[in-house]
């Protein structure tokens, strides 16, 4: 995957979470392998296969709006990428997210670190994304 292939990738996650009409199932069968795993840190949650991926982006959806902005940081082999990001959340109710409590309406900011392991046709077999909350890291 090169560098301008995942900031298509991180375009499309983006216009799927706002919703632009193609929805998560279309982000996922284009960017994933059917058996694909998603692993989100810090709860070490995996999400094995098409489904329970999209259950996962889904059930954040519907208590957020989830923007990842521009990398800060950019790796990739044939096999693996390694990016860092900021991403920032919109609530669309009173929630608690990575022990913080936040109210409805208010916005906050986490810094991501994902790790993509490729088939070999370059689709996403493997991903880890470590998300990091911390007051240094919010919008001013």
């Amino acid at each position: 995957m090169t560098e301008d292939e995942y900031i298509r990738y991180i375009a499309e996650f983006n216009a799927a979470c706002a919703g632009d009409g193609t929805g998560f199932g279309a982000f996922f069968d284009h960017w994933y392998a059917p058996d694909a795993v998603f692993e989100y840190i810090p709860a070490a949650k995996k999400n094995a296969g098409r489904a329970a991926a999209i259950g996962f982006w889904e059930s954040v959806h519907a208590i957020m709006q989830e923007t990842i902005r521009p990398h800060t940081a950019f790796v990739a082999s044939s096999t693996t990428v390694a990016s860092e990001a900021p991403i920032d959340f919109v609530c669309k109710q009173d929630l608690e997210w990575v022990g913080v409590p936040h109210k409805k309406g208010t916005s906050f900011r986490l810094q991501m670190g994902g790790f993509y392991h490729l088939d070999p046709d370059g689709r996403i077999r493997y991903v880890r994304v470590y998300s990091v909350y911390h007051p240094a890291y919010q919008v001013a």
